[in-house]
């Protein structure tokens, strides 16, 4: 795959920054998919990447076709002390046999292990904080945050979450970013339609990931049910599935629900799909349910695609879209105002038309791969130079 080469290149006869990124999940969702793009994209000859992951997985396997070595670190819970201890002493070693420049970050798990290492060796830490905190977590973070060189937010409701303090001066928001690439404006949708049997027509609603607790898959359901009880002729899909174990019960909820509701055939759960760019197109519109959602990745995608957006107004959601602009923003946990909003755009295809139009827009604007890969690689540039 071509490699963008962001940002100007370094100097002539400095070696690339050889990275280790650490990681704790190895399946495949929104926070993986974000640094696969940025992988992806990264120039080899800037930047020398390397993963580091608990075990073998989706995620794993996913790299390993980028041709980025994996290894395998115990990250796990944080107050297993003699594990974080066991987790440290790999890291030390790994970046000792591959002469690691500086350890790149994404979770709670690995952000402590590698502030350790990195005080340990001397080399310097960045942490790609992506997940909005509360109560005691976000105290623990905000003390723990003395750890590492640079902390990149991925939008400004997490940066908040460090001001007051010294992390503050060293953190930096870098929005994430989409390949256009993939999800643009098209008619590849429609065979999606066809698959799903959508008359010509017909409305066609979606909630796209991980089915899990403060996703609000729940709230999109009652919705969907509020809808078509009101006579719409819409179709509501549910694409995605669960991730843990733990989340099993929630989809089987669901389904109960849209049962007893005599939903079914009108409100359908599709699973793990691996062709969203398609899927997004297919799509007349996105909803985002999340009650607390830091930088929804699949707000990109659906705007990059055309796709009308309704969003919850928390978390980073507002940063990216507008209301009224890109999409109809509205309170979390609130089946009605979703409904609500859900059939505004049911009844008005041109509003749908001018949303997707300005999604498109704003995302070639503001949220361009090439953009997110050298802010980032700023970043770095300035932990190694430090």
């Amino acid at each position: 795959m071509k490699r963008c080469c962001a940002g100007p290149p370094r100097p002539r006869g400095v070696p690339a920054i050889r990275v280790l990124y650490l990681h704790h999940v190895t399946q495949l969702s929104g926070a993986e998919n974000s640094l696969l793009l940025l992988l992806r994209h990264l120039d080899r000859g800037q930047v020398t990447p390397f993963f580091a992951l608990p075990s073998a997985g989706p995620f794993s396997e996913a790299l390993e076709r980028e041709e980025i070595p994996v290894v395998q670190v115990p990250f796990g819970p944080l107050r297993n002390f003699m594990g974080v201890l066991k987790s440290v002493s790999r890291l030390l070693t790994l970046i000792r046999e591959h002469r690691i420049d500086l350890l790149h970050a994404n979770g709670p798990q690995t952000n402590v292990c590698a502030g350790i290492a990195g005080r340990l060796t001397g080399i310097p830490v960045v942490w790609h904080a992506r997940n909005l905190l509360y109560g005691r977590m976000w105290d623990v973070d905000r003390v723990l945050a003395r750890l590492p060189t640079r902390i990149i937010c991925n939008s400004d409701a997490i940066r908040e979450r460090f001001r007051g303090s010294p992390a503050w001066e060293k953190s930096v928001t870098i929005v994430n970013a989409v390949n256009t690439l993939e999800f643009h404006p098209g008619q590849s949708g429609e065979p999606f339609r066809r698959e799903m049997g959508v008359p010509d027509g017909v409305t066609v609603v979606g909630i796209v990931g991980r089915i899990g607790l403060g996703k609000g898959h729940e709230v999109f359901v009652e919705a969907a049910i509020r809808v078509l009880t009101r006579g719409s002729a819409a179709r509501f899909f549910v694409i995605g599935d669960t991730l843990f174990p733990e989340d099993a019960w929630r989809a089987d909820e669901l389904r109960r629900l849209v049962k007893e509701a005599g939903c079914d055939g009108r409100i359908r759960f599709v699973g793990y799909r691996r062709d969203i760019p398609q899927i997004m197109r297919g799509l007349d519109v996105l909803v985002l349910a999340s009650e607390a959602e830091p930088c929804g990745r699949v707000l990109f995608e659906a705007m990059a695609s055309g796709t009308a957006v309704v969003a919850t107004n928390t978390g980073g959601t507002p940063e990216i879209v507008r209301d009224g602009m890109e999409g109809i923003l509205i309170p979390p946990r609130n089946p009605e105002s979703l409904a609500n909003a859900i059939g505004v755009l049911i009844d008005d295809p041109t509003l749908r038309e001018k949303l997707g139009r300005n999604g498109v827009a704003r995302v070639l604007q503001e949220f361009a791969v090439d953009r997110y890969v050298a802010r980032t690689l700023e970043v770095y540039e300035q932990a190694v130079s430090r």
